[in-house]
């Protein structure tokens, strides 16, 4: 009974490796889905996820926290510039990021 079991466990990691369930857990799990938001190397704005936000130079979790909160609230970004609307991010701020980020 442990070795089926443990042979099960096996297999399910294997085939959480490929890319399709990889797919699978990124449209259920919008916290450690992989770069699927992403247009080249930029990040979608309206589609990162708190994770992905984070990878940006300067966002923390309380920045990114914010970005998503605004995208609820407000409705999606119709322009990148529009991030000096969130709460903490300035011009300073977009200078750093605008080149990595996108609205689509």
């Amino acid at each position: 009974m442990k070795k089926q079991l443990s042979s099960l466990m096996l297999l399910t990691a294997i085939a959480l490796q490929t890319p399709l369930a990889q797919a699978e857990v990124a449209k259920t799990d919008p916290v450690s889905s992989t770069s699927s938001v992403s247009i080249g190397n930029k990040i979608d704005l309206n589609l990162a996820t708190l994770a992905e936000l984070q990878t940006l130079p300067g966002v923390g979790i309380s920045k990114a926290k914010a970005i998503i909160s605004y995208r609820e609230q407000v409705g999606p970004f119709l322009e990148v510039a529009q991030l000096t609307e969130v709460k903490g991010i300035g011009n300073k701020m977009l200078a750093k990021i605008s080149d990595l980020v996108v609205v689509k």
